[in-house]
């Protein structure tokens, strides 16, 4: 029976960090398309400047959304956390820069369509290394 209890809270622990993330995702992407808008269509910047600004402005609320909200990691040693989402950080941006350039370059799309393209990709991997390795919540924690 102690078994059975484990799992339960391991399954509400999953499904609600999962939730949470989803939810700091989900605003993130505003925030993200929102200044992507701002910086190509108001202040015409080439979409690659575009798509960079919007990334860096989206992943510090993001990071910080993730650290304090999903999954209440602020015990944990911030200067690890920040260093590791940093390895996250550039391997989605580039993976991210990748997909828009070839989005837009070899097929013509714009370049908003390229970055819902990379989010199918980075949405998964981010929320897989920041509960195990970037905010790392423990199965002994459950």
């Amino acid at each position: 029976m102690q078994t059975i209890g484990y799992v339960r809270k391991l399954v509400e622990t999953h499904f609600s960090s999962a939730f949470k993330f989803g939810v700091v995702g989900v605003i993130t992407a505003v925030i993200y398309f929102f200044v992507m808008w701002l910086a190509s269509s108001i202040l015409n910047f080439v979409y690659i400047l575009a798509v960079s600004a919007a990334y860096f402005v989206s992943t510090l609320f993001h990071y910080l959304a993730n650290r304090y909200f999903t999954f209440s990691a602020q015990a944990g040693r911030h200067s690890w956390q920040l260093a590791r989402y940093m390895v996250l950080w550039f391997v989605n941006y580039v993976f991210t820069i990748l997909v828009v350039g070839i989005s837009v370059e070899l097929f013509g799309f714009s370049a908003y369509l390229g970055v819902c393209a990379a989010v199918v990709v980075t949405v998964f991997v981010g929320y897989f290394l920041s509960r195990y390795w970037i905010f790392k919540i423990r199965d002994v924690d459950i």
